[in-house]
């Protein structure tokens, strides 16, 4: 028994080594790469998960600030809801609730109050509306006003028999404005085109309506080739309609604006300036000032370039200085920006806007803002580009004299050496 004993144990002593398993190797070697797959794994959807929980985290503070929201909300509804009928809100709360933040620090705007024109018209306005409208202008003799009286007559009249507004058909617009639209129409029976002006007596108050009345009286008086034909006036319950003449739907600033560089030639500048020039000319002889004279003002037929002056709405007859300030910013004198007394020499100043924006394309005071350019036209300071020919500089600076005393009159203007 002892031996075989100690034999065992020396067997033990002496077993030889197992052999080498290569599928053993690999079986281990693809579970330590599916752990360390498992590990980088599980990295990412921590990480995936750490990111979801932050926005969760903003999703839900942004619920809460919405839930939060309608609750103020529902609770000044309510607020307001139990206010009598007879009481108005507080003004904090209805600041809130009209203005955004971003309009907090602007001002309100308050709706001017207009006055409805009554249905009867003022006692000035039924005296021109019984006013036979064909009568003919007086005029002095002299050649000039004869030869105005011979252009005059070629234009197609209306006779008072055949004034009715029934008698036209509407065919298009031309314009729309606060309180009127232009629309043109064609007579009937005489096949005469015409523009019609209609006011809406909803959006009249007193002062439209004295602006009206100066402006039919003075068209009713004015009678000039270059200056727009009144035929007539009627009214109803709703509306005022001035019938006019129809020259052209096209005004001098669209003409321009076909224009290269939004300027023509001297000599054609030479052509519509002048029918300007007689245009105003005949109003000043009658006392006269137009006040608002621009490109816009000025109609013109691209064929015979033919001008005609409308929109009296702004003149007024001059007796002595005036003051009230009106016109459009970059044709305003110097006297009217400063506020003033003026005379019929504004138009004078409008003229030489007109003639340099016709030759050059733009204006010559130019600004940033309305004090900006305020403060170039009280300056009166002109550059001239290049191409502008002497004869026009030397008729443009006399017309643009920034003191109304030296500035040239219509007549001086008229018997310029460039016009002639």
């Amino acid at each position: 028994m002892l031996k075989l004993d100690q034999q065992s144990q020396v067997t033990s002593q002496h077993t030889p080594q197992q052999p080498y398993n290569q599928e053993l190797e690999q079986h281990h070697e693809s579970k330590m790469y599916m752990s360390l797959n498992y590990h980088k794994t599980h990295q990412q959807t921590y990480s995936q998960a750490n990111q979801f929980s932050q926005h969760s985290k903003l999703f839900d503070l942004r619920k809460k600030y919405l839930k939060n929201r309608e609750d103020t909300q529902r609770r000044s509804v309510s607020h307001h809801s139990r206010i009598p009928p007879n009481r108005s809100p507080p003004k904090t709360q209805q600041t809130k609730k009209q203005y955004s933040p971003k309009q907090e620090n602007y001002p309100v705007q308050q709706k001017k109050k207009t006055v409805p024109v009554s249905k009867n018209l003022g006692s000035n306005l039924r005296n021109i509306l019984k006013t036979n409208f064909a009568q003919q202008p007086i005029y002095e003799e002299n050649p000039q006003n004869e030869n105005i009286r011979k252009e005059y007559s070629q234009i197609v009249q209306i006779p008072n028999e055949y004034q009715s507004i029934d008698s036209y058909t509407f065919i298009k617009t031309l314009g729309i404005g606060a309180t009127a639209e232009v629309k043109m129409a064609r007579h009937k029976d005489l096949e005469i085109d015409v523009a019609i002006k209609i006011y809406d007596k909803k959006k009249m108050n007193n002062m439209h309506l004295k602006n009206l009345e100066r402006e039919v009286e003075i068209l009713n008086q004015l009678k000039h080739p270059n200056i727009i034909n009144l035929y007539h006036m009627y009214e109803n319950d709703k509306s005022i309609y001035l019938i006019m003449e129809y020259s052209s739907p096209t005004n001098l600033e669209i003409f321009m604006k076909g224009r290269p560089f939004k300027r023509i030639n001297e000599d054609e500048a030479k052509i519509i300036f002048r029918q300007i020039i007689d245009a105003i000319y005949y109003m000043h002889q009658q006392d006269i000032c137009h006040r608002d004279l621009k490109f816009e003002n000025l109609l013109i037929d691209y064929n015979t370039r033919k001008i005609k002056l409308i929109d009296f709405g702004y003149s007024i007859k001059i007796n002595g200085k005036q003051t009230c300030s009106c016109g459009t910013p970059q044709y305003m004198a110097p006297e009217l920006v400063k506020k003033g007394s003026y005379d019929q020499s504004v138009d004078i100043w409008a003229c030489g806007i007109i003639l340099f924006k016709m030759v050059t394309g733009v204006f010559p005071f130019r600004g940033n803002s309305e004090k900006d350019l305020n403060k170039k036209i009280c300056l009166g300071k002109i550059e001239y580009p290049s191409f502008v020919s002497f004869q026009v500089k030397q008729l443009i600076t006399g017309m643009l004299k920034v003191d109304q005393k030296e500035r040239l009159t219509i007549q001086e203007v008229q018997q310029s050496q460039w016009l002639q």
